[in-house]
């Protein structure tokens, strides 16, 4: 067993930047989906969908982002992360693309605010710090911004898959660890990081005070269910592929089919986080699959399902953070 370099600090990044790219795609997707497609600003299918995953998104992955910069070890530091861009460094690559995501995300946010909400917010900032502030700046500040909600998803679109993919391959690129020497691990993590996100809304919604609208619901039960179904069809073909692979890696894969974090893989994430959630929401919509009545919502089951998805997503990145650590070739 080889001593852990990276512990909780980077399962919580992994896990926080999935979750805000999965947060942004489905409210981006929301946005993009529209009830006419007509007009100039045509108006989104799923607007509350859409408003929720906005306000949310930007700020996992900014604890996920400083909680990375303090696993630096000297996190002062971080800054020369910026000096210079290589393409053939997945962590230059990463910080850039978490840069950037992370600005989109907030101006996306910016976008969804009312005018009161936007006026509230600039009026909490302090004098001193105001008057640093540009005038023109301010002024767009004040600007309605919802007529660029869909050009801001569209545009959003390939840096959430990028920050959902990277958390993955940034485990992928060690290739001294042959746990997580496979691309299908980077497809996984956004599988996961997806469905995290969609269940994240699913919860928001539930829990907000107004009433719950099916048809949003269904939207989301029915994405969820499409995004479970194809991270548990990547999870099998992992297990398979570390089978017939070389011994290097079938030693790694026994960390998960009997040993140490055998448990928290089978009956944590895939049982609990994965299938448990599937099941519920399937007999949820099952009316709907089969034809023979309309969607009706169960909050507390729905409630439950989200719940478990987010463990489930966050108990995979534990799963792969430490075993595959603890793996290695001879």
């Amino acid at each position: 067993m080889h001593e852990p370099v990276w512990e909780f600090l980077i399962v919580n990044y992994l896990f926080f930047g999935g979750l805000s790219a999965g947060l942004y795609f489905v409210s981006g997707l929301a946005t993009w989906l529209t009830e006419d497609g007509r007009g100039a600003a045509p108006r989104p299918a799923f607007p509350r969908v859409a408003r929720w995953g906005a306000l949310l998104a930007p700020w996992p992955v900014s604890l996920g982002s400083v909680l990375l910069i303090f696993d630096l070890g000297k996190p002062l530091r971080f800054w020369k992360l910026f000096l210079h861009f290589r393409w053939q460094s997945p962590m230059s690559i990463g910080s850039w693309l978490l840069v950037l995501f992370t600005l989109l995300s907030l101006v996306y946010l910016w976008s969804w605010l009312e005018q009161e909400e936007r006026d509230r917010l600039l009026a909490r900032i302090p004098e001193r710090i105001r008057g640093w502030i540009p005038v023109r700046i301010m002024g767009w500040l004040r600007l309605d911004a919802s007529p660029w909600r869909r050009n801001l998803a569209i545009a959003g679109f390939p840096l959430a898959v990028g920050v959902g993919i990277y958390t993955g391959v940034l485990l992928g690129a060690v290739q001294a660890r042959p746990f997580w020497n496979t691309n299908l691990v980077a497809q996984m993590f956004l599988f996961s990081a997806l469905s995290t996100g969609t269940a994240t809304i699913l919860l928001a919604r539930i829990l907000d005070r107004h009433e719950v609208d099916l048809k949003e619901t269904r939207f989301l039960y029915s994405l969820d269910i499409v995004l479970i179904a194809l991270e548990f069809f990547i999870v099998l073909p992992y297990l398979i592929h570390g089978q017939l692979s070389v011994e290097a890696v079938k030693e790694a894969l026994a960390l998960v089919l009997g040993g140490p974090f055998t448990f928290a893989f089978w009956a944590l994430f895939l049982v609990l986080g994965l299938l448990t959630p599937l099941v519920i929401e399937l007999w949820e919509f099952k009316p709907v699959l089969l034809g023979k009545g309309s969607f009706h919502l169960n909050e507390r089951w729905a409630s439950t399902a989200a719940g478990l998805v987010i463990f489930g997503g966050y108990v995979l990145r534990y799963v792969f953070v430490f075993a595959g650590q603890s793996s290695g070739f001879r």
